[in-house]
């Protein structure tokens, strides 16, 4: 059985945490892991490129992690695409405004960076199951997303992620 590799449009405006993400989603998960510095380039990026899910830094400075969404969501391939923020900000207004937004699903800083590869391929199994079942559904969230600052996964047993 061949695995597919999946790619990852991450953007994150601090480089250590982008070294950080990178590393634990390339070694541990085995994403592939596009790097973008800022919002603007983010949006480029996804133009010309093909990625399975973004991953984004909310709060940046100039143009936001969210309005790079809204343009990515403006393009002919944008409303397939699931993305997914990080945000320091965790407070339910701000989680709220994300996922009405567009957002398939919010992780709240400081997150296990163990853990991050597995929620984002609960996403993009989401997305699938939407999929196949004929559309995007709000309700078809992972269970993770159900709150801005709890995650399920983080209370699956260690055995849950042979990976690990």
């Amino acid at each position: 059985m061949v695995k597919m590799l999946k790619r990852i449009l991450l953007l994150e405006d601090i480089e250590a945490n982008a070294d950080l993400i990178k590393f634990s989603l390339q070694a541990i998960s085995g994403f592939d892991v596009a790097h973008a510095s800022n919002a603007r380039q983010a949006v480029e990026m996804f133009r010309t490129g093909t990625y399975d899910l973004c991953l984004f830094d909310h709060l940046m400075p100039k143009m936001t992690g969210l309005d790079a969404m809204r343009e990515i969501r403006a393009t002919p391939k944008g409303e397939q695409v699931p993305i997914v923020f990080l945000t320091a900000r965790s407070d339910t207004a701000n989680w709220k405004q994300l996922m009405a937004s567009g957002a398939q699903a919010v992780i709240a800083k400081p997150f296990d960076i163990m853990l991050l590869g597995a929620q984002l391929l609960d996403v993009l199994h989401a997305c699938q199951i939407c999929e196949i079942n004929g559309g995007i559904d709000a309700d078809s969230g992972p269970s993770w997303a159900d709150t801005p600052t709890r995650s399920a996964l983080s209370r699956r047993s260690a055995g849950a992620y042979g990976k690990f």
